[in-house]
């Protein structure tokens, strides 16, 4: 996520009017040509007014076009701190027809302690959620038990082994955490894929292959939870007396 956030920081660079296209093009080429350069982006004065807020109307009003010539340049996300960034804006400030460069100083100098406590909050809401999680999971567990107590003694009294009796619980208990899983990792999907469409921020959570590895985990988790949970539960009843059940 992190480096996602970083690709998304942009340097803008604005040119007087007295700077022609070619020569803009020019230097994006020169950007484009650097290592540490994802991507230079050139925008011109008509495609500025488009992304204005006033638009059209707001030329119409002024009479004159006040959006400069102008370049995005996006970077490598290694290359995102302070310090390389402003020596990369003062270089270009040097430039002749340059007016101005600038890029969100205060996001980029932050970027990386916002992210690490994101990430830490994040870390313990899912460690909470998932201690409360695993404690409902097995109080389920052990009230299923619990009801079919007697079921379970019968077996051991006309002579099933252990293994015999575990082995159908411990197996609906396996199959009833990974559909847990699948039918959780849908949702959460789905409700990724739709925040995405209508937040863009959001959209660095839309990656296919982080999401596959989530839900595998989830299925990991959700089968070990379950199987583990019906495995401790059953143990208790195979080791009490028939008097104890009541």
């Amino acid at each position: 996520m992190k480096e996602k956030i970083k690709e998304d920081v942009a340097l803008s660079i604005y040119f007087s009017d007295e700077v022609t296209e070619p020569d803009i093009i020019k230097v994006q080429e020169k950007l484009e040509s650097e290592h540490y350069v994802k991507e230079a982006k050139y925008i011109s004065k008509e495609e500025g007014v488009k992304l204005w807020p006033l638009g059209a109307q707001g030329v119409k009003l002024l009479g004159f076009n006040p959006i400069p010539n102008s370049i995005d340049v996006h970077f490598n996300p290694g290359f995102v701190v302070f310090d390389s960034l402003n020596a990369v804006k003062t270089a270009l400030e040097k430039n002749p027809g340059v007016r101005e460069v600038q890029f969100d100083q205060n996001v980029v100098a932050n970027i990386d302690r916002f992210v690490s406590i994101a990430g830490i909050v994040l870390g313990l809401l899912a460690l909470l959620m998932a201690l409360i999680s695993i404690a409902l999971i097995n109080s389920a567990i052990r009230l299923n038990m619990y009801s079919r107590r007697f079921l379970i003694k019968s077996m051991q009294l006309v002579g099933a082994t252990k293994n015999f009796i575990r082995k159908p619980f411990i197996f609906t208990g396996l199959i009833t955490g990974i559909c847990s899983a699948l039918f959780a990792g849908a949702l959460l999907s789905a409700c990724i894929y739709l925040l995405s469409r209508k937040f863009d921020f959001l959209s660095m959570l839309n990656n296919y292959v982080e999401m596959g590895i989530v839900v595998l985990a989830m299925l990991i988790a959700g089968a070990l939870i379950t199987g583990l949970s019906s495995y401790f539960a059953i143990n208790k009843y195979l080791k009490l007396k028939l008097d104890d059940l009541f």
